[in-house]
């Protein structure tokens, strides 16, 4: 008999990879390698109580990822630019160590990479947002990868993640009960395209898995329930909290005092592209994100999300 498909899914005890595991363990259709630099953390531990095979990985050393690939049929890969170790070395880093990760699946013999990647912002806007390199860097990756040969590739984009507001995006509370929404440019009528990352990501991808590489191979796919204005979710955050939520649109000088983490040249010019161009961009396949909900019909708005975290404040 047969075994069932391994996926290896690095990040898997972050938020993206971390979705994308739970999601696939739970199909019960195939084996799961759980990639991570702590096998010792909770959440590693919680991993491999469900079935997952957890392996120490650093994406920064060769060995680790030839070991971690060694008789995968599927890779999720996502990476994080934030990730100090990788910061802390070059702010190119991040694409360096993924384009290596990925000529080591074209090695292996892997037959399908499925890449979460995001716009080339600092081409499509013409040069004016050369500092987004979080962005940049992994369209680059994308790229490189589509000249590989790996049988199959997919390329996933997540919208602006629900879980950001309160953490990336502070909520501070005010001396008369308001809540203050402290972001960077960003004003009222300006949209995003909004994902609950941590329930919402996996049963996409394992939808994309199930469907199969012939559907989907050398396709981009917005990852976003909804495209909303941040008067919509000043709205419902003011609604479901029973709290008055106003926004701030922060400028240099506030975003200094107010979030010095991201008083950085990466996050701010992100916003101002986010703006101008939106967190797609302006690339026509990733304009229809009605594709998410057909993938995944349950995938939560962004009041759903607010009730499902605030609904008890």
């Amino acid at each position: 008999m047969s075994q069932n498909p391994l996926i290896v899914v690095t990040g898997a005890t972050g938020a993206q990879g971390g979705s994308v595991a739970y999601s696939l363990l739970s199909t019960g259709c195939y084996r799961v390698r759980a990639l991570t630099r702590n096998p010792n953390s909770d959440k590693a531990k919680a991993l491999a109580s469900k079935g997952a095979e957890v392996v120490k990985f650093d994406i920064t050393v060769k060995e680790d990822i030839k070991n971690a690939l060694n008789g995968a049929d599927i890779v999720w890969l996502v990476t994080n630019f934030f990730d100090q170790s990788l910061r802390n070395v070059d702010f190119g880093e991040e694409e360096r160590v993924s384009k290596i990760f990925a000529d080591i699946v074209k090695e292996e013999g892997i037959n399908w990479l499925i890449y979460s990647s995001l716009p080339d912002s600092t081409a499509e806007s013409g040069g004016k947002y050369p500092g987004v390199i979080q962005f940049a860097g992994k369209n680059h990756v994308e790229q490189y990868i589509r000249t590989l040969g790996i049988p199959n590739s997919t390329f996933v984009y997540l919208g602006f993640y629900c879980q950001n507001f309160g953490t990336n995006v502070p909520l501070i509370p005010k001396e008369n009960g308001e809540i203050e929404i402290a972001i960077y440019a960003l004003e009222e009528n300006d949209k995003l395209p909004m994902i609950d990352v941590d329930d919402d990501t996996g049963p996409i991808i394992a939808k994309i898995i199930e469907e199969g590489p012939a559907k989907w191979n050398g396709k981009k796919i917005p990852v976003a329930s909804e495209d909303v204005s941040l008067k919509h979710i000043i709205d419902v955050l003011t609604k479901v909290t029973g709290k008055t939520h106003k926004l701030r649109t922060l400028n240099d000088e506030d975003i200094a005092k107010v979030n010095p983490a991201k008083n950085n040249e990466q996050v701010k010019q992100m916003f101002k592209w986010i703006k101008e161009f939106g967190v797609f961009g302006k690339d026509e396949e990733l304009k229809d994100i009605s594709i998410s909900k057909k993938l995944h019909p349950n995938i939560k708005n962004f009041e759903q999300y607010a009730l499902k975290t605030y609904g008890n404040v």
